[in-house]
């Protein structure tokens, strides 16, 4: 397999950008809503939802999308790696740091909209509606969070893209440079032996 690109890291980290994305919008639409929620003799009354375990089920999907990228393309830290084309290797930092700015927004606005949608934070903190509404948090968050899911694996695949593209299509491996070296310093031919 010298010399080819590994095409499982990218359909793995697409698989849990695709599992975050359809995770946050499950959350989305499984949210507290405005018109579930009841105000009785100034006491907030809150369904129980199920969108906080999407949330946060989601938000470890994205996790594992990014560490999937950054596994595959070594953190750019690998001595081992060869960059053939220095522009193209520097596109693929930009946007490797640009998917980690994006999976911060969203992962923060995942684990936000997914504890907002816990009943037990909402009974213990914002049982009392003190004069005024009960408290929902931004319903859109969860929709928000969804769309930087899609930014965050988009960026991610791009940043492997150009890492790919700017490496060198040899192999670099530690076996493959053992195999070179050895092969170059066996001698073959007959043993000599002398007759006494």
């Amino acid at each position: 397999m010298a010399g080819k690109i590994n095409y499982w890291i990218p359909l793995k980290a697409l698989i849990h950008g695709i599992l975050a994305v359809a995770l946050s919008f499950t959350a989305y639409s499984k949210r507290v809503k405005t018109y579930e929620v009841y105000s009785f003799s100034g006491s907030c009354t809150y369904p129980s939802s199920s969108a906080w375990y999407y949330g946060l089920i989601a938000a470890i999907a994205l996790l594992a999308e990014q560490v999937t990228i950054c596994v595959g393309m070594r953190c750019f830290c690998s001595r081992k790696v060869h960059f053939t084309k220095k522009i193209t290797a520097i596109i693929s930092m930009i946007f490797f740091i640009l998917s980690w700015f994006a999976f911060v927004i969203s992962f923060m606005g995942l684990i936000y909209t997914a504890v907002v949608n816990n009943h037990k934070f909402l009974v213990k903190n914002h049982s009392h509606n003190n004069g005024g509404g009960c408290f929902i948090g931004k319903e859109n968050l969860f929709l928000g969070a969804a769309i930087w899911c899609v930014i965050t694996t988009v960026l991610g695949l791009i940043s492997y893209g150009f890492w790919a593209c700017s490496t060198d299509s040899r192999d670099t491996s530690d076996q493959a440079e053992y195999a070179r070296s050895y092969e170059q310093g066996v001698a073959m031919g007959q043993p000599h032996t002398s007759k006494v």
